[in-house]
């Protein structure tokens, strides 16, 4: 387990450092014209929410069904067809985004190239969830350097070589780092990426959906509106300017959301076994250690960002962003209160409580979209960060009140007995391998 930590921490910390690294970097490049950043924020956070649809509708359901096979057989048959249908996500998203940048006006070499990057980040998400789900960081950190290295080195020789750094080329190289290291774990593990297109695979799925997945997308679309909405909304109403204002103030927590990331993946791995197993006192443990970690974690960040903010302000931003102090102090306090919410609600979600988080995140989604139209109607689209720190408290105090009893007998993986658990694919039949 602590060699298993350890890899994930460093893993996070090379994905952080690149993503900081790279956003500041193109910030800079292009701080003529910030609207471009703006556009390449909002494929961002649009790339970041389709992973949270699957997430809900794919990894998360995986991760907790994993450990019930009763050999590799049944295994290799589970999540070949979860991958079966991941293929049918990624081919959605994909479509969607093309179709989404073609709507709006963009040209026909963005939309492309921001289609194939978003296909590109579902595609390396799903090998990352299927060793983290199988506590095999190792490879995660091995692949994720492998796709690191690739894209650093194009991006070096776009820079040293090729014309000045436009949207296309730029997800061109991003995509094709996350390619080749999906390839290589889809490669080493073939018998976990067949396709399955049968009867047996869609009725196994269709149980999984009408169970848990239709409640986890419903929660997860009225999260992602709450953490991600105020971007389209200012868009729309301010225009690709605010949006770069409002992103390069979010960047600087970037760090601590994908920690929190990385170790909900380790994380509800070690849940799922606690809970399965009806230990909740352990879970809550294990829950209140990991925020009482990435607690201090957030804090000395914070801490480090305040007191280095003078030389951020001037050696980062150069002048080109003004007013950005006021928004990063508000960034920090949602930063806080997501890392929070996250951390607690991942014990929720490995009790299949999908249904009751969804209407928790339905209350935080209509008070962000109240504060949101205020901010609309007044005019200052930089108090629109109120919008996801007043949704987020909302979703959390719900998350608070669905924690199961630390003294209660045993933890029930589901909404009701009847839905104890969703079967593994032998268990109920439904396929064979």
């Amino acid at each position: 387990m602590r060699k298993s930590i350890f890899y994930s921490v460093i893993d996070q910390a090379a994905l952080s450092a690149f993503n900081f690294a790279l956003a500041f970097a193109l910030i800079r490049i292009w701080s003529d014209n910030p609207e471009v950043f703006g556009v390449y924020s909002m494929v961002f956070a649009g790339a970041l929410a389709l992973t949270s649809v699957q997430n809900a509708l794919i990894n998360a359901q995986f991760t907790i069904l994993r450990p019930k096979a009763t050999s590799d057989n049944d295994e290799a048959t589970l999540l070949s067809m979860f991958w079966t249908v991941n293929v049918a996500v990624v081919l959605g998203a994909m479509s969607l985004m093309f179709a989404a940048i073609l709507a709006t006006g963009g040209h026909l070499a963005l939309a492309a190239s921001a289609a194939v990057y978003v296909s590109a980040t579902l595609l390396r998400e799903y090998t990352r969830s299927h060793h983290f789900s199988n506590m095999n960081v190792r490879a995660v950190l091995a692949l994720d350097g492998v796709s690191l290295a690739t894209s650093i080195v194009l991006l070096a020789v776009a820079y040293a070589f090729g014309p000045p750094l436009d949207l296309p080329i730029l997800f061109a190289i991003l995509a094709t780092g996350l390619l080749i290291a999906s390839a290589l774990a889809a490669v080493t593990q073939r018998q976990h990426y067949r396709i399955l297109c049968d009867r047996k695979t869609a009725a196994f799925y269709r149980d999984v959906w009408r169970r848990h997945s239709f409640w986890a997308l419903m929660g997860v679309i009225t999260s992602e509106f709450q953490q991600r909405g105020y971007v389209f909304v200012v868009a729309a109403a301010f225009g690709a300017g605010s949006v770069a204002l409002i992103q390069a103030a979010a960047l600087l927590f970037r760090p601590i959301q994908l920690v929190t990331h990385a170790w909900g993946k380790l994380a509800r791995a070690v849940l799922a076994e606690h809970l399965a197993n009806g230990d909740v006192a352990r879970a809550r443990a294990f829950t209140l250690a990991s925020f009482a970690v990435l607690g201090g974690l957030f804090l000395a960040f914070s801490a480090a960002l305040a007191l280095g903010w003078p030389f951020i302000s001037e050696s980062l931003f150069r002048g080109r962003y003004t007013d950005l102090g006021g928004i990063v102090v508000l960034w920090g306090i949602a930063a806080g209160v997501i890392m929070a919410t996250g951390i607690f609600s991942l014990e929720v979600q490995t009790l299949m409580r999908f249904k009751a988080l969804s209407f928790g995140a339905a209350l935080g989604a209509l008070v962000c979209a109240l504060v949101l139209a205020l901010v609309v109607v007044l005019g200052d689209f930089r108090a629109s960060v109120l919008a996801v720190i007043a949704g987020q408290l909302a979703f959390f105090a719900v998350v608070l009140r669905l924690l199961p009893k630390t003294g209660s007998a045993a933890a029930v993986p589901s909404e009701t007995a009847r839905d104890a658990s969703i079967p593994a694919p032998v268990e109920k039949d439904v396929a064979t391998p």
